[in-house]
């Protein structure tokens, strides 16, 4: 546990934690490892949050736990500047194919081709490859398929808690539910492109924008 120092105040030791952390940072974990109470940690985050409202970082609720991350109205100029390239395109069938395990999970491959009237296998693998889901049983049934269910990864790409907050969405005519959780417009969609900027992006999204943070620039 990190002993309290004298010369630093609860919120000062945790925006220090929040920027060297690589993932969110749970109540859980900071209550276990620092010397305050529930009620100050909690306080300090509300404070800290206040004072990145109108910064060029922000401190986010996400994943079930705290992180900064980029203004997700910056994240063009960033991307420009870093020249950050995307790891994966996801087709628009893959797309479709997270949707439908966004909103009906836990869910089976079969059950997912029943809804999309298609093949998934290699969708399947490839939204795998992304860390975007991942099996989480085998249902007692026939054969004992897999069951998948969405990670942690998608969540904090998505800039959600948990699943419970996906907006509504409605059913096409052909019963397909629309990728509208990933805010496409047609050109996006077209492209196939998976774009983070209506949500922002984690504040290491580079090493090199990583290390200028750190060098005080």
């Amino acid at each position: 546990m990190i002993t309290e120092n004298p010369h630093k105040s609860v919120k000062d030791i945790i925006e220090n934690l929040l920027f060297l952390a690589k993932e969110p940072i749970t109540l859980k974990r900071l209550r276990d490892n620092l010397p305050y109470s529930k009620e100050e940690i909690l306080a300090a985050l509300d404070s800290l949050q206040a004072d990145y409202q109108d910064r060029g970082l922000k401190l986010r609720y996400t994943a079930g736990g705290w992180e900064f991350t980029t203004d997700p109205a910056l994240s063009g100029e960033i991307e420009n500047f870093y020249n950050l390239q995307r790891k994966r395109r996801l087709s628009r069938q893959a797309l479709e194919t997270l949707t439908v395990i966004a909103y009906n999970q836990p869910i089976t491959r079969t059950e997912i081709e029943m809804i999309r009237g298609v093949g998934t296998s290699g969708t399947l693998q490839t939204l795998q490859e992304c860390e975007f889901i991942k099996v989480i049983g085998q249902k007692d049934s026939i054969g004992h398929p897999y069951i998948y269910g969405t990670t942690e990864t998608f969540l904090r790409h998505f800039g959600l808690d948990n699943v419970n907050e996906l907006p509504q969405l409605e059913f096409e005519a052909e019963g397909i539910k629309r990728p509208d959780l990933l805010k496409l417009n047609e050109d996006q969609a077209r492209d196939g492109e998976i774009t983070p900027v209506d949500f922002g992006m984690i504040s290491e999204t580079t090493e090199t924008q990583k290390n200028v943070h750190q060098k005080g620039a």
